[in-house]
């Protein structure tokens, strides 16, 4: 009988049979501590009125009311979060050191959406990218956007930068790589080439440079960060860009 008891506790049944016993002896204990609380406030409040009453609670029981308010705000921020999320872009393009403008970027994920076929609400093309680095330093600047920039890179998050030739450079230099363009239709464009390697694209006289300004006079270019997962996109995304105009 000892035998048969010890191995019956070893069971997942009984297991959770235990765990189930302690969850609702938990419940119970708080069950019965929150009996006492409305008990002793209804003892502690006969006789008031409804001011008096909502007074003494404030004056009394404020922690335990911001306890629970701060329990709801959890459990509503954890439903939010994960009950909600959204799901990730298909694509992503930064456009670095360019005047942020949100209806420029979202021009051209219209564009993109229409000519590639990808609903525009999973691309992210954002120009809240203004870095100073190495010489250049810019006024204003977001550190965070640095940060941002480097961190969704690492992140393989970044499938396509549209950036300065001096960025470039400097990303090359913290030892930052770019997709080789070989095998991809860049026929009869501006192509770039990273020692052997094509590895960007020049923007001028492209459909992009419609949206980009220039004010530096350097080289803008199209490059595909190595870490980049969507691929397919960012070749779709390059048909779209390199339409002469």
């Amino acid at each position: 009988m000892v035998c048969k008891t010890v191995l019956e506790s070893r069971t997942p049944l009984f297991r959770r049979k235990q765990r189930i016993s302690r969850k609702q002896k938990k419940d119970q204990e708080r069950l019965t501590v929150m009996r006492h609380y409305i008990r002793e406030i209804r003892e502690n409040t006969a006789g008031m009125n409804r001011r008096e009453k909502a007074e003494y609670i404030l004056t009394y029981y404020w922690y335990h009311l911001l306890g629970v308010i701060a329990a709801v705000c959890l459990v509503l921020f954890l439903i939010i979060h994960f009950g909600f999320r959204e799901d990730p872009p298909l694509f992503t393009c930064a456009l670095v050191n360019q005047e942020i403008n949100f209806i420029r970027d979202g021009q051209i994920e219209k564009d993109f959406s229409q000519a590639s076929g990808i609903d525009e609400d999973r691309m992210d093309i954002n120009s809240d990218y203004n870095i100073s680095y190495g010489n250049v330093k810019l006024e204003g600047v977001n550190e965070s956007s640095y940060e941002k920039f480097f961190f969704k890179w690492q992140n393989k998050e970044l499938d396509a930068v549209i950036l300065p030739e001096s960025f470039y450079k400097y990303c090359r230099e913290l030892g930052g790589s770019f997709k080789s363009l070989e095998g991809w239709d860049v026929e009869g464009f501006t192509l770039y080439e990273d020692g052997e390697n094509i590895t960007a694209v020049e923007v001028e006289n492209t459909l992009l440079s419609h949206y980009l300004e220039n004010e530096t006079g350097e080289k803008m270019l199209l490059a595909f960060p190595d870490t980049g997962q969507q691929e397919d996109e960012g070749k779709a995304f390059l048909d779209l860009s390199l339409i002469k105009i």
